[in-house]
């Protein structure tokens, strides 16, 4: 690539998000550049739980965190957990995070996280409709939360009153429906919560690069890693790694997890840190499960996939604030593995393990809309759990920045806000 190359728009990062943009704006009828280091869907896009879900409005940053912090962080026992060793670097962020728990701020933060939510499956379609293959990817068969605890289930509904608030389609079970759902639950439930509208994919790194087909197609896709980004009179300069240079008229910011980093370069501070995420995987010859199924409790999911190899159980979640370094925490596999055997009796082997770094901010609210700093990029960004969920919405968002500037109604999504 010489100095002289050229693109409209180039979109950095290829998880759920990036792929969503590239192919919103490709529709919009503007030349694309997506760039990649590693390969498509190679990241939290790759191992997360597999799940499109279309309820997940409410934010960890809730008002209980105050009185259960202690338990959470000293517990063995935890899902939730800090490697102490960063504790000077998470401070800040941790600062902002406890900041956000409070009743104000988590009903203004779950009300915007449930309106962008309620665009899942309509911003998807049009991404769909040009990849139908990946279309045939998607279960649609609903989400289980199952509670081990009566006592539990109780205690969650004020969350169960607030979705039925905020739109989110729901239904309260007694332990028998929800065993009649998923009998491989029996003994473990007493009672939960399905989500009818939810859907999970076969795989979604498959998924992702199948819905990318129209950019690989068209060659629309680079492989190399950015590591600078500034502003120039005639454009965005984007420098790679290997000393390739591509000119863009604008830029997309979809990094995930690396995008704090590119996004300092243009005077943009946003306070995105790294949640490690983790997940097992077992190969099995039929999945006890019918559809993705959360031990509440536990704080996991349990999600049946498919490939042409056969039935594969992932077992994905749990939340350590970490860093981008180091090597994985081996008492997060076990706390998965674990407890998904007491709960399913599996006596397969672990297949795989996986570590990857959701991009965390501390209201869990995404970061989507043009840099403060630079009108050039647009942010999209910051997503946590739920970056597959809204990769649509976002990639139709992202197209509307460019075409006439942001909506008024995802503000709160502004990078502006910090």
């Amino acid at each position: 690539m010489s100095d002289s190359e050229h693109t409209e728009v180039a979109v950095i990062g290829a998880g759920a998000v990036g792929v969503a943009c590239a192919l919103w704006l490709r529709r919009s009828g503007h030349e694309v550049t997506m760039i990649e280091r590693e390969g498509i869907a190679s990241g939290t896009s790759f191992g997360n739980a597999s799940t499109l879900a279309d309820y997940g409005c409410l934010p960890i940053a809730r008002p209980e965190i105050w009185r259960s912090m202690p338990s959470l962080l000293l517990s063995p026992d935890s899902p939730f957990v800090i490697d102490w060793k960063c504790l000077p670097r998470l401070s800040p962020w941790l600062m902002r995070f406890m900041g956000q728990c409070n009743a104000t701020r988590f009903r203004a933060n779950s009300e915007m996280l449930a309106q962008l939510l309620s665009h899942t499956y309509t911003d998807y379609q049009p991404l769909l409709d040009d990849a139908p293959a990946a279309a045939a990817m998607i279960q649609r068969k609903g989400c289980l939360y199952a509670y081990g605890k009566a006592e539990n289930l109780q205690a969650a509904q004020g969350d169960i009153r607030l979705r039925d608030q905020l739109g989110i389609h729901q239904q309260v079970l007694t332990a028998d429906e929800l065993i009649a759902l998923e009998p491989a639950m029996e003994g473990h439930t007493a009672g939960g919560v399905l989500f009818p509208s939810s859907c999970h994919l076969d795989d979604p790194q498959v998924f992702i690069d199948t819905l990318a087909t129209p950019l690989r197609e068209e060659g629309r896709i680079v492989s190399a890693e950015v590591t600078r980004l500034s502003r120039q009179a005639s454009g965005m300069l984007l420098e790679y790694a290997d000393g390739r240079r591509l000119m863009a008229d604008r830029v997309v910011l979809a990094a995930g997890a690396w995008s704090a980093h590119l996004a300092r370069q243009i005077g943009d501070r946003i306070p995105l840190d790294t949640e490690r995420g983790y997940h097992i995987e077992f190969d099995l010859e039929h999945s006890p499960l019918n559809r993705p199924t959360c031990p509440v409790e536990s704080a996991f999911y349990m999600t049946p996939l498919h490939s042409a190899e056969g039935a594969r159980l992932r077992v994905a979640g749990t939340v350590e604030l970490s860093s981008l370094a180091g090597p994985a925490n081996p008492a997060r596999f076990d706390y998965l593995e674990s407890r998904v055997r007491k709960v399913l009796g599996i006596d397969a082997p672990v297949a795989r393990r996986w570590l990857g770094f959701r991009p965390t901010l501390p209201d869990s609210v995404p970061v989507i809309g043009p840099s403060p700093n630079e009108p050039r990029v647009i942010h999209a960004f910051g997503h946590q759990h739920i970056g597959v969920t809204l990769a649509g919405v976002t990639g139709r968002l992202v197209s509307e920045c460019l075409a006439k500037g942001s909506p008024e109604w995802i503000m709160p999504c502004s990078p502006a806000r910090f």
